[in-house]
């Protein structure tokens, strides 16, 4: 008996942020559903490194190095994807950045450049996004933050960053209404903490059980139109395991 096709053969996805952590771990998820997956980030040698684990394990995956504050390179990105492959089925905005410090001291040129980062470049690759996909329709998933939702506990000295993720929610809602008839669905997920490099740097002392690859199985779902195909403009909040 023929083996069953997986969900996402053929679909070509991009994941910013896609060198290690939560963007590694769903081009994981992705390329085991079958899809070519490209990570994309301002590091080659960890890009590098995705890309061999995922290669030696059999699966399909390139990479871009990208700073998606660039809008220049964004494009140049999205070009080159559309010359190699025709097109793109799925984007994940994963790219971020976290600064830490009382909200008086901060440095007015570090709050633009994380609000470049985590909201600008979420929006330079969604237009992009739009673009290639407006044929055929698509999906993108945006990473917020439980930190970016409504009610939900705050800490001193992360208003940035908690800023840029309320504003990341607000996007998916805005685009998921710019998709609709283009058949372009948006969504996000926001996880709280999970054991990333990123969380380890800015609080060492906090400790959780959630992993990268439990935020990515989310993220996973949300791509693949056969299993959440009914959903646009939704956040789906992940309490981490602490």
């Amino acid at each position: 008996m023929e083996p069953a096709p997986l969900s996402l053969s053929h679909h070509v996805a991009l994941i910013t942020g896609g060198g290690r952590g939560i963007g590694a771990a769903t081009a994981e998820a992705l390329a085991r559903k079958g899809a070519h997956v490209i990570v994309a980030s301002r590091t080659e040698s960890e890009l590098t490194a995705t890309v061999a684990r995922l290669r030696a394990a059999g699966l399909s995956a390139s990479y871009q190095v990208l700073d998606v504050a660039d809008d220049v390179a964004v494009q140049t990105v999205f070009e080159g994807i559309a010359v190699e492959f025709g097109r793109l089925d799925i984007l994940v905005n994963n790219a971020a950045m976290l600064l830490g410090g009382a909200f008086v001291d901060l440095a007015l040129a570090d709050w633009d450049q994380l609000m470049a980062v985590n909201l600008r470049g979420a929006a330079l690759c969604a237009r992009q996004a739009f673009r290639l996909m407006q044929d055929r329709g698509g999906g993108i998933v945006n990473v917020s933050s439980l930190g970016g939702v409504q009610n939900t506990e705050k800490f001193p000295g992360y208003a940035a960053y908690t800023v840029s993720k309320f504003a990341l929610t607000g996007l998916t809602e805005a685009l998921a209404a710019e998709g609709r008839d283009r058949n372009i669905r948006v969504n996000g997920v926001a996880p709280g903490a999970v054991d990333t490099a990123m969380l380890r740097n800015a609080a060492p002392h906090l400790r959780t059980r959630t992993t990268p690859a439990d935020v990515a199985k989310v993220i996973a779902f949300l791509c693949d139109p056969t299993e959440s195909g009914c959903m646009t403009g939704a956040t789906l909040t992940i309490n981490s395991n602490l």
